[in-house]
């Protein structure tokens, strides 16, 4: 069983890139999660969350419409956000298609804070010579 591990980590950047393509996955998830809590919260109890611009009008300082704002973002952007993760994560640990997980990553960086952070780590990683030769061996086999 050993054999198995040693094997299918034996390309350089193999346990990079599934250690990013977790962190996607783990990101994504919560993304997924979050926003589903925000929007059963809005549906059963504060229904002036579902449009932005009502949010942001009843909200009286800093703090308050910085909440909205971000109550907002994560209502509109944090499903296609997340999905995109997820996907970008599945396909980091398939060591397949790169141009997705670079789209999902630039999406991610709108997806403040936990999505911008996982963002740059994949945007940095997918930069290093180790993972662009772990896609290109992957998908030419």
């Amino acid at each position: 069983m050993d054999d198995v591990r040693v094997q299918s980590l034996s390309r350089p950047g193999d346990g990079y890139l599934a250690a990013l393509g977790y962190l996607q996955i783990g990101t994504g998830s919560l993304s997924l999660l979050m926003s589903l809590m925000l929007f059963f919260q809005a549906m059963y109890s504060h229904s002036e969350l579902l449009s932005p611009v009502t949010a942001f009008d009843s909200s009286f300082d800093l703090m308050e419409r910085a909440i909205a704002t971000y109550v907002s973002m994560q209502l509109s952007i944090g499903w296609v956000a997340g999905g995109l993760q997820f996907a970008a994560g599945l396909c980091c640990l398939h060591a397949c298609r790169p141009r997705l997980v670079w789209v999902a990553s630039l999406v991610s960086l709108a997806n403040f804070p936990h999505g911008t952070m996982a963002a740059i780590l994949m945007l940095v990683g997918l930069q290093r010579a180790e993972i662009t030769h772990a896609f290109a061996t992957r998908e030419s086999a």
